[in-house]
């Protein structure tokens, strides 16, 4: 009696077991969706990811844009530095003396130049209206008028620059020049210029014989007589 009771306890703990079993497999299709749906939110942060480096690589491409502006305005600037130390150059006083040393030059090269071919056009064009001409004569100081006279009755002079030398106070410039002459020898011009609106123009030219200290008291003993 007692075999025949367990062996039905024995049939009824199967049938249990076999309905929980069929339980578990009838809610696991309820389980599914709810295990997909927790999947799908655990994807969600990932699509933030993605958004979150969208935004990031949109945030460099600004930057990098930005860095192309600044980068433009840094060039633009620089050039227009560059422009202003041109201009800064160009004005400086040291370059504009230059300018002016090589005017003054070719001025005095020219008198010499047209003294030799007796081109007294361009000569006296060189002078100012009232400037004065010094002889090696004590009694030689012409103005331009009186001095035009003289020099057109003549072949001209020939002196070769050996040197020069320039000093330059205002408008003003005052020069000595060492010359060379075929009959003279050793020739001496000392002279003014002065800046007028239509340029530089010699005020004053003064031609000497340098004398030797050593041979000046018997050159002067002759002048004396």
């Amino acid at each position: 009696m007692s075999s025949h009771i367990i062996n039905k306890l024995g049939v009824i703990a199967m049938l249990v077991t076999t309905v929980s079993a069929f339980d578990c497999f009838a809610n696991e299709p309820e389980q599914l969706p709810q295990a997909l749906k927790n999947a799908n939110s655990q994807t969600q942060p990932t699509q933030t990811d993605a958004q979150i480096t969208k935004r990031i690589n949109s945030s460099l491409t600004i930057d990098n844009a930005v860095k192309t502006e600044s980068e433009l305005v840094s060039n633009k600037t620089q050039s227009v530095i560059t422009n202003i130390s041109d201009n800064e150059h160009h004005l400086d006083p040291a370059m504009s003396n230059e300018k002016e040393t090589q005017q003054i030059n070719s001025l005095l090269n020219q008198l010499h130049e047209s003294a030799t071919t007796a081109n007294w056009q361009r000569y006296f064009s060189l002078f100012h209206p009232k400037a004065v001409f010094l002889g090696t004569d004590a009694t030689e100081r012409w103005d331009m008028v009186s001095f035009r006279k003289f020099a057109e009755q003549t072949q001209g002079w020939r002196y070769d620059l050996k040197s020069r030398k320039l000093i330059k106070v205002d408008n003003t410039v005052v020069f000595d020049e060492q010359l060379y002459s075929p009959s003279y020898g050793l020739s001496r011009g000392t002279g003014a210029l002065v800046k007028t609106q239509a340029g530089w123009k010699v005020l004053q030219y003064h031609l000497s014989f340098p004398i030797p200290n050593d041979k000046a008291k018997r050159i002067t003993t002759l002048i004396k007589q």
